[in-house]
């Protein structure tokens, strides 16, 4: 096990198997060895794990595997959790056996035989758990052997007919919320002056998808082709390369319309493509895709857009349920309104989930006990009506596209309850502390978590809710949705959810619980309840009881979150010292006040988040946790001796009026650091200010720095940063100024071309000068640019063709100002433009409103914020605004717009 062939061939493992395999691995050479024959078997044990590993992420990629699979899947998974426990309970003891003392004599002695003794006595129980594991692998692999998994695997199925395929043939008349999407992709499609060169159209949303196979596709394109004499007969032989040849052959000099619905991936598309040829007659593509970047690689040039489906209004959607479910002239008898409304919301405007559900009801009596029972029924593990299956299996082909990291990342959603905002940072550090997020060579592990996130979103699986703090970007799962991974989580033994309705398996161990406490729900038969926690990895509590499991039991807790509101919580963090295994520590409470000083022994804690809870100080403990990677926290003080904790990285948001600001040298890992002050105005806060910039000259120096800076009030004070913080750390990745108190009087001096690793930087300024302008522009990697600036030249700022070279977005606000001006050439980057500017100052410098917004040819989303004094009438306002927007018609992308008039 110990070469370096066998090394990366762990590295490359993925799945629920690849961390004990790791864990196994570490310890061979470690002190477990020490016992006679223990390396060998640990070898013997780690090498049959790695072939069960091998089956088990084969199955587990397989859409429909029988019963027998299915079980057997879920037994080794439990085997590997059970596993690892074992094994990082073994090598904690071991770690933490007493040292031996410098007694000397016979007290002595009979210490370090003590000690011998119990050292013996963990290895060989460990030992004799290994061999007990190693009858339990070999019995999983003889069970494989023994019903035939393989030959069950590979055996011929029934085919199933598509689910989604009488979607395609359903009447025009049913069909609901149509003719605004289809006005607004023919204006775009064809327009005015329709162009001659071939337009792409794209149209993403919630879908699902499956994987094709493309030979076939090319081979239904071509047979569309009847014109082309006798190649029916022959296409059935054709290579993919002789199938491409004669579609473009026959596509080349006419014109032709092309619909390719649900391409499934990028390399799908950059195939079909290629039987697609550009000419000048015309030609028009429109494809379908339920994975935003597919449609974003299909539409590459100015002529083509991709049309992002939206959900149904409730007007739409009370229509589509009404024509499925009931006669038209009938209507919804007013019995049923109440429990149809509550379908709806379930349904939030997803087509699938309403359809579904209508034609389901449709066959059942009109009573509202029957209507309930349905919409209950929907997250049931238990046998379903025909259509919820139909809508189960649609959703599952999305969910067997998924690599197998991302299948736990999926499941890991259904430890959130209902309707719940689910913070973005939150969830990618629960994922890293649960050991989803596979390391990747080149890349932080949150960095690849932030990758599983945006892919997750990218495939519609989660929907992005915006946040202009990065800190408090958040994601909701459809409801639908969600009962589909709430499923299929409780029958994987993935979650158990205890909220009154749903009650843990008993013939099943609890890995991860969600406990749910609902208003109207009686307290104490939930805390009365006896649940055997001790296998328990995660724990979500959402509660406004105060009901807490005893922290005694849950040694192997990796991720523990506590969401309190109004109950009296103070207690609940008793004996969380013996958590000794905890990776993940959240608190969003309004009781608990303070952590114990017991928090400084989980010498395995990596993220503290304390960001929705009101604990300030910090007990001195803290530094003594090695391994944490970020605290985060809203005015956080923290003790002297902080500067020694090396592993940080992120660090936000400290008090800058109390906490120490002794940034030691040891600091080299911190990427983010946040500060808030809450008064600059006292001699002590300024001397703490300068002490502080100061210190944090050494930051930056060994790895790419974020700074987040904010006071609660307006101070000349923070021009320390604009000044005194000279040179910046080298490594600036970040810097934001927050807040609409934070002003720099000037330009900062740090900021010129030598910053090689800026791509943000956010600040608010009094003065603004066409060279300071000159500066910003020089910024080689500059991506995102937000300024206000509160004085501008009466001349105002213009934007030259040279400069910004990567910007893509910039918001520039001078409500009382001229603003910026583009020439012809500027910021050929840009994507998204936020503008605000004094209409009539612009008028005056520039001779026009429309600022040379005509020019940035590659925006795909602009608003302009036009202020006026309050003389100004409508009308006056109405043609500002009107001239505005005939400039940004003239862009060839057609981004999203929005033109607003403000009176300051």
């Amino acid at each position: 096990m110990g070469g370096v062939g066998e090394k990366i061939l762990l590295g490359a493992l993925t799945g629920v198997m690849s961390p004990v395999l790791g864990k196994l691995a570490g310890i061979v050479g470690e002190e477990y060895a020490k016992v006679k024959g223990a390396r060998k078997k640990l070898d013997s044990l780690a090498k049959e794990l790695m072939a069960i590993n091998v089956m088990l992420n084969k199955y587990e990629t397989m859409e429909r595997p029988d019963v027998q699979v299915k079980a057997w899947i879920k037994a080794v998974r439990e085997l590997a959790y059970d596993m690892e426990d074992r094994v990082d309970l073994f090598t904690y003891y071991v770690d933490h056996e007493p040292a031996a003392g410098k007694v000397t004599g016979f007290k002595g002695f009979l210490r370090r035989s003590v000690r011998r003794v119990k050292k013996l006595r963990n290895r060989y129980r460990f030992a004799g758990e290994i061999q007990e594991l190693q009858a339990l692998v070999d019995e999983a692999y003889e069970r494989r052997l023994k019903y035939k998994l393989d030959e069950s695997t590979t055996s011929a199925v029934l085919t199933e007919i598509d689910p989604r395929l009488q979607a395609l043939y359903v009447e025009m008349d049913q069909l609901v919320g149509m003719e605004g999407p289809i006005k607004e992709i023919f204006d775009r499609f064809v327009g005015e002056d329709p162009r001659k060169q071939r337009r792409v159209v794209s149209i993403v949303g919630s879908g699902v998808s499956q994987r094709p196979n493309i030979s076939n596709i090319l081979r239904s394109l071509l047979s569309e082709t009847e014109r082309i004499d006798g190649v029916s007969e022959q296409m059935g032989s054709f290579s993919d390369q002789q199938l491409i040849d004669k579609l473009r052959e026959y596509l080349q000099d006419r014109r032709y319309l092309i619909v390719i619905d649900d391409i499934w991936s990028k390399s799908a598309w950059d195939i079909i493509h290629c039987a697609l040829p550009k000419n000048d007659h015309a030609s028009r593509i429109i494809t379908t895709t339920r994975i935003n970047s597919v449609a974003q690689s299909s539409c590459t040039s100015n002529e083509d857009f991709v049309y992002p489906i939206k959900p149904l209004s409730k007007s739409n959607s009370r229509e589509l349920f009404l024509k499925r479910t009931f006669d038209v002239e009938d209507g919804c008898p007013g019995q049923l309104e109440g429990i149809m409304n509550e379908i709806l919301d379930r349904c939030d405007g997803l087509p699938l989930a309403i359809v579904t559900l209508g034609s389901l009801l449709a066959n059942k009596p009109r009573l509202k006990e029957d209507w309930k029972r349905v919409l209950n029924s929907i997250r049931s593990t238990d046998e379903k009506d025909e259509e919820l299956e139909v809508m189960d299996k649609i959703l599952a082909l999305s969910y067997n596209d998924l690599p197998l990291n991302l299948k736990a990342c999926v499941l890991h959603l259904s430890m959130f309850p209902e309707d719940c905002k689910i913070n973005r940072y939150q969830l990618i550090w629960s994922w890293m502390a649960e050991g989803f997020v596979v390391p990747k060579h080149g890349y932080t592990l949150e960095e690849v978590g932030k990758s599983y996130y945006n892919e997750l979103i990218n495939r519609s699986l989660i929907q992005s809710l915006d946040s202009e703090n990065e800190y408090a970007s958040a994601c909701r799962v459809h409801d639908i949705v969600l009962d589909f991974i709430v499923s299929r989580s409780i029958q994987e033994n993935f979650v158990s959810i205890f909220d009154g309705k749903d009650i843990p398996s008993p013939h099943d161990k609890i890995r991860r619980l969600l406990y749910v406490r609902d208003e109207n729900q009686d307290a104490g038969d939930m805390s009365q309840q006896t649940m055997d926690l001790s296998h328990l990895r995660s724990l979500n509590l959402f509660s406004n009881v105060s009901w807490m499991p005893s922290l005694l039991d849950l040694q192997v807790l990796r991720v523990l979150y506590l969401f309190f509101v109004g109950c009296d919580s103070s207690g609940h963090l008793e004996n969380i010292g013996s958590l000794i295994h905890l990776r993940y520590l959240g608190i969003r409470s309004t009781e608990i006040m303070k952590l114990p000083v017991q928090i400084g022994k989980l010498e395995f804690l990596h993220t503290l988040d304390l960001r929705e809870c009101k604990i300030e100080e910090l007990p001195g403990t803290i530094v003594h946790l090695k391994r944490l990677v970020r605290l985060v926290g809203r005015g956080l003080i923290l003790p002297d001796g902080f500067g020694n904790m090396e592993a940080l990285q992120e660090l936000w948001h400290i008090d800058g009026d109390n906490s120490s600001t002794n940034f030691g040298q040891n600091m080299k890992q911190l990427r983010v650091i946040g500060i808030r002050f809450k008064s600059l105005e006292t001699s002590e806060s300024k001397k703490r200010m300068n002490s502080l910039v100061s210190s944090m000259c050494n930051l930056g120096q060994h790895s790419p720095l974020s700074v987040y800076i904010k006071s609660a009030n307006r101070s000349g004070d923070i021009n320390s940063f604009a000044e005194s913080w000279c040179p910046a750390p080298r490594l600036l990745q970040k810097f934001v100024l927050e807040g609409k108190e934070d002003w720099f009087s000037r330009f900062p001096k740090w900021i010129n071309r030598s910053l090689s690793e800026l791509t943000y930087l956010e600040f608010n300024i009094e003065q603004m000068h066409q060279e300071d302008l000159h500066m910003l522009a020089e910024l080689p990697f500059l991506l995102t640019l937000v300024l206000i600036a509160d004085e501008t030249p009466k001349e105002g700022l213009t934007i030259s063709h040279s400069g910004f070279p990567c910007l893509t977005h910039l918001d520039f606000f001078n409500v009382r100002g001229a603003g910026l001006r583009f020439e012809q050439g500027a910021m050929l980057k840009l994507q998204e433009l936020i503008l605000g500017f004094d209409a009539e100052k612009v008028h005056t410098a520039y001779g026009d409103f429309g600022c040379g917004i005509r020019h940035l040819f590659t925006l795909q989303f602009i608003k302009v914020i036009a202020s006026f004094d309050p003389q100004h009438d409508t009308v006056q306002k109405n043609a500002v605004i009107s001239i505005i927007t005939k400039e940004i018609e003239q862009l060839p992308n057609h981004p999203t717009s929005k033109v607003v008039a403000c009176v300051y």
